[in-house]
C-alpha cells in the first residue's frame, strides 16, 4: 500500500516534533516536508508535492489564511490543526473548504485514520463540545424540520453524542455498536439532513434535534 505523503506546518518547533513522532508510530504515513511558514509552506507543497497539508501557522490571520488555501488547496488536501492560540478559526476553515479541521488536543486518538479520510476526499471536522457550542450562533445552518422528525431513535442517539464532539469510537463505545456501525448512522443522517459534513450535522441536531 502507498503511504501518504505529508506535510507537517507548524511554527513551533514543540508541536512540529509531536506530530513528527505520532506520524513514525503510524503505518501508512510518510514525512516529506516541514514548514514554519506560509512561504516553507508553498515551496514545499511545489518541491514535495504532498498528500496531504497538517497546517498550524498559529498567526495566520483569516485572509492570509483564505490567500494561503488557494495557492496550495488545489494541488494537496489540508487540515487546519487548531490549538487555543490560534488565529485561524472553524469559520475560517468552513467558508475556505478545506479538507478537515481539528483540536490538537483529540487528534492523537485518530490521528492516521482522519488522515487516510481526508486522503481519500472526504472532510473530516473533529472538535470538542465546547467549541461546537462557540461556534453554533456565529455558523448558522438551516433544516426542514421534517428532516429531523425523520432520523431514527438510533441516529438520533449518535448525533446528540456527534454534538458534544464525540468521535465515531467514542460513540460507538458509549452506545455499545461497532464503529463502522456508527460510521453508517452519520452517513444516513447527514443524507436526510442535507449535512454536507459531520460539523453541519453536529450544529443542525444540537440547534434543532431532540433534547436529551
Amino acid at each position: 500500500m502507498a503511504q501518504i505523503q505529508l506535510l507537517i506546518a507548524d511554527d513551533q518547533v514543540v508541536t512540529r516534533s509531536g506530530l513528527m513522532a505520532m506520524t513514525r508510530e503510524a503505518p501508512g504515513l510518510d514525512v516529506v516536508a516541514v514548514a514554519h511558514d506560509e512561504a516553507g509552506v508553498l515551496t514545499a507543497v511545489d518541491r514535495a508535492d504532498p498528500d496531504v497539508v497538517l497546517l498550524n501557522l498559529r498567526t495566520l490571520t483569516a485572509e492570509r489564511f483564505r490567500h494561503l488555501v488557494r495557492l496550495v488547496g488545489a494541488h494537496t488536501s489540508i487540515i487546519v490543526l487548531w490549538c487555543h492560540d490560534s488565529l485561524v478559526t472553524i469559520q475560517d476553515a468552513l467558508r475556505a473548504k478545506v479538507a478537515g479541521f481539528m483540536d490538537l488536543e483529540i487528534l492523537q486518538e485518530d490521528f492516521a485514520s482522519v488522515i487516510s479520510l481526508v486522503n481519500r476526499g472526504c472532510a473530516v471536522y473533529l472538535l470538542p463540545h465546547e467549541r461546537l457550542s462557540d461556534i453554533s450562533t456565529e455558523y448558522p445552518v438551516s433544516s426542514d424540520p421534517v428532516a429531523i422528525s425523520s432520523l431514527t431513535s438510533r441516529e438520533n442517539d449518535v448525533l446528540l453524542l456527534l454534538a458534544d464532539g464525540m468521535t465515531n469510537k467514542q460513540i460507538g463505545s458509549t452506545l455499545h455498536i461497532a464503529e463502522n456501525t456508527v460510521k453508517k448512522h452519520v452517513h444516513r443522517a447527514m443524507i436526510k439532513l442535507s449535512a454536507s459534513n459531520r460539523v453541519e450535522a453536529a450544529l443542525l441536531v444540537s440547534q434543532l434535534g431532540p433534547k436529551r
